[in-house]
């Protein structure tokens, strides 16, 4: 078997004296029984992927975390191979390794803000970060259309959903660790990759813009504590993904835009709102519930924008065409049709 990163490079003892030399280091027996569990039972065997999840639980009480996240990596990389991103036990191992990051990440963070000192030595590394983004980036299109397949599995669609929450707090992870101008052109064309497949959730239509904008867009995992940590809405990763083609307009299910959960009140952030109203997103474009961003950032009390400066005079004019049900399909040019169609909310 050759040598793993995932295992320090470490390879499997050999001679009656190696093993002696490793009798004592009760780490180095530890892995030298991961390398024997791989090489007998072979990687996709359960019980070689559960005694990597295990032990990279292990160093992370330990609080040895960079040893954590490799034996996690390669536990994911091998679920994406053996099965696929809509297998629930890939699904989980995402989310634990994520989760990980994040957490990392966030500790990073409030020990430079209330020390002043530098961010710490366990503070993920990008290249993990950018690894397993594309590892889970590279599979979403596929999967997206096996989900087209009939009859479709909700623990599937569901599974779909999950990573599609892990690739946005994976966005989130890659603007944060990401340090010099090749790292964020690496990010930037990653993240614009991604867009242009334009991935739904199965569930509810949601695109990651969608997702971005939400508090909801949460990860939970039963290797950690849910304390209620949000990382979303995060204008970093919004303001990326809308200089990398995100469609600020786009609707899901339930007809809404990105707009529309933004302007909800548990997502309120004037900044965010004036940030997607710069980029085009319309404020009197109507969800199948007839709300517009409009009258709820209205009735918003802690709105400070001015959104006359962002009514423009042709939505007013569609908007009027289809309140007053004005004939207008084949009488129009296609690209004013589809203009009109965005207002209406049976359409």
């Amino acid at each position: 078997m050759p040598p793993r990163q995932a295992f320090g490079n470490i390879t499997e003892f050999a001679t009656e004296e190696d093993l002696r030399n490793l009798a004592l280091d009760l780490d180095a027996m530890r892995v030298q029984s991961l390398l024997i569990c791989e090489r007998v039972l072979g990687p996709h065997h359960k019980d070689t992927l559960f005694r990597l999840m295990y032990r990279g639980a292990a160093y992370a009480d330990d609080l040895r975390y960079q040893k954590c996240i490799d034996l996690w990596r390669r536990a994911l990389e091998i679920r994406v191979e053996k099965d696929s991103i809509l297998y629930s036990d890939t699904c989980f191992t995402a989310q634990a390794l994520v989760r990980l990051f994040v957490d990392l990440n966030l500790k990073a963070l409030d020990l430079a803000v209330n020390s002043g000192a530098p961010r710490y030595e366990d503070e993920p590394k990008f290249s993990d970060v950018l690894a397993t983004f594309k590892l889970l980036a590279d599979r979403i299109a596929q999967s997206r259309l096996l989900l087209e397949i009939r009859p479709v599995y909700k623990r599937q669609q569901e599974s779909f959903d999950r990573i599609l929450k892990c690739l946005t707090h994976l966005i989130y992870l890659l603007v944060e660790t990401a340090k010099t101008e090749e790292e964020e052109e690496l990010v930037r064309q990653s993240v614009t990759d991604l867009v242009k497949v334009n991935p739904h959730s199965a569930s509810t239509g949601d695109t990651l813009l969608h997702l971005c904008v939400s508090r909801l867009n949460t990860i939970k995992s039963s290797y950690f504590a849910d304390d209620g940590q949000f990382i979303f809405p995060s204008m970093s990763v919004i303001k990326l993904l809308l200089e990398c083609g995100a469609p600020v307009n786009a609707r899901n299910e339930s007809h809404s835009t990105p707009l529309h959960v933004a302007a909800n009140p548990y997502n309120f952030y004037s900044a965010l709102v004036e940030l997607l109203l710069e980029h085009g997103a319309h404020l009197d474009q109507p969800n199948r519930n007839r709300d517009c961003p409009l009258t709820l950032i209205s009735i918003n009390p802690a709105n400070s924008i001015c959104l006359t400066n962002y009514t423009s005079l042709k939505c007013m004019a569609a908007s009027a065409v289809i309140k007053c049900k004005v004939p207008y399909v084949g009488q129009v040019p296609a690209t004013l049709e589809t203009f009109v169609n965005y207002h209406d909310p049976a359409f």
